[in-house]
């Protein structure tokens, strides 16, 4: 196993939960057993660093992994906030499409 934990089992979310993407949804809880010798856990901690200058960075990062698994599992490529995705010029910052390296994590 790479990380263990429980997800959101509770009815707050009940009224909106169609709205809720699946990554969000399917999420391990921050509070979870990580292994931290396992492969896929190391990939997905060393993306994390890769990503800490990016925008991808105001995401937590037990939301975060799941969106990396959710991407590389599903295709779903998270969809992030227009303002958080201008640099300080304003301009919009492209992101790079990790779909690919994400399924060949997820596959191995």
């Amino acid at each position: 196993f790479a990380v263990l934990g429980a997800q959101y089992d509770g009815d707050k979310w009940d009224s909106f939960y169609e709205d809720i993407p699946i990554s969000l949804l399917h999420h391990t809880n921050g509070n979870g057993i990580y292994n931290t010798s396992h492969p896929l856990l190391e990939r997905l901690t060393g993306q994390l660093e890769v990503e800490a200058p990016c925008p991808y960075n105001s995401i937590p990062y037990d939301y975060r992994m799941s969106q990396m698994w959710v991407e590389g599992t599903l295709g779903i490529v998270p969809k992030l906030a227009p303002k958080i995705m201008l640099n300080e010029e304003g301009a919009n910052i492209t992101l790079s499409d990790n779909r690919a390296m994400f399924s060949k994590w997820a596959n191995q």
